[in-house]
């Protein structure tokens, strides 16, 4: 059951990134391990900052040791994240369920909808039932399993590799979506302020002259007691 009070989420959410480093993307000598931990990372600072409880598997930790982590910890959303290859002919978002039970659909159609709609492979392959996957079959949580577009295409590899941060966003606003909670936007960075203190005064009187004078040049200024 999901209950949002005064801002926070009470919904545990453990990302499981893959561990596959044998898969080697086809440009920048990488692979899928070091992307999806990218993609996760990203993905649980958005979750952290929207208000979900968030456990992230370390980096190589094996799909075994995971499982039972998340059952462990109670957790209410399982979510592997891998990417995909097909001789490099294909791309495009694949979700995959345990079944199609409802309860399985509604978690996995926001978050298909959303990292669909930012890849750049646009083959719509949908939302697959799976029964074969361990991280399907053997989680307590309902389980949603993301194929975040093919890695072995050149052009879309590439794109994965400078987007980690955009796919992680939108699999934060499709289980936004889901617990029916809003997407906060990360807060802009403003840049350095720089703030420039032009006297200090024993008198009030004084300080208050020269607060005038600097106004009626156009500048803000107050006059603060410390």
């Amino acid at each position: 059951k999901i209950i949002i009070e005064l801002g926070v989420v009470y919904m545990k959410v453990y990302l499981s990134p893959s561990m596959q480093q044998h898969n080697i993307y086809a440009t920048n000598n990488t692979n899928e391990m070091v992307q999806c931990n990218r993609i996760a990372e990203y993905a649980d600072i958005a979750l952290t900052r929207c208000g979900f409880d968030v456990k992230r598997a370390p980096q190589g930790q094996q799909m075994k040791e995971s499982v039972k982590e998340s059952n462990e910890w109670g957790a209410d959303l399982h979510i592997p994240i891998h990417t995909n290859a097909s001789n490099g002919n294909c791309g495009g978002t694949l979700v995959m369920v345990y079944s199609n039970a409802e309860s399985n659909m509604k978690a996995a159609r926001p978050i298909y909808n959303n990292v669909q709609s930012v890849t750049l492979g646009k083959t719509e392959y949908g939302i697959k039932v799976n029964k074969s996957l361990a991280e399907l079959n053997s989680t307590k949580a309902i389980a949603v399993y993301i194929e975040c577009d093919f890695h072995d295409n050149k052009e879309i590899a590439e794109w994965i590799i400078d987007n980690v941060k955009t796919i992680g966003e939108a699999i934060c606003k499709g289980i936004c979506e889901y617990a029916n909670t809003p997407y906060i936007e990360q807060k802009k960075d403003k840049g350095t302020i720089y703030k420039v203190q032009l006297g200090a005064f024993i008198n009030i009187e004084n300080a208050i002259r020269l607060r005038d004078e600097i106004k009626s040049k156009g500048y803000e200024a107050i006059v603060v007691t410390k």
